[in-house]
């Protein structure tokens, strides 16, 4: 696919408002994408390994967890 000004303004764009979201609210966690391509939601769920409740990302469409951390 070529560069042309507009797909490269339209990616500045799309750059541009992800960070001003993130600013307005940087409380929220980045989003995090599972392998099978679906973004993960952020929640809480007892965690066997760990034996407690621990911040995770789980993906709605394979159910795959992922640790999140706030570091």
């Amino acid at each position: 696919m070529v560069d042309t000004p507009i797909k490269n303004a339209l990616e500045d764009g799309i750059e541009r408002t992800k960070q001003e979201t993130k600013n307005l609210c940087p409380w929220l966690p980045d989003p995090h994408k599972c392998d099978c391509g679906a973004y993960c939601d952020a929640t809480k769920d007892f965690v066997e390994s760990q034996a407690l409740v621990m911040d995770i990302w789980k993906c709605p469409e394979c159910d795959a967890r992922y640790f999140r951390n706030r570091e």
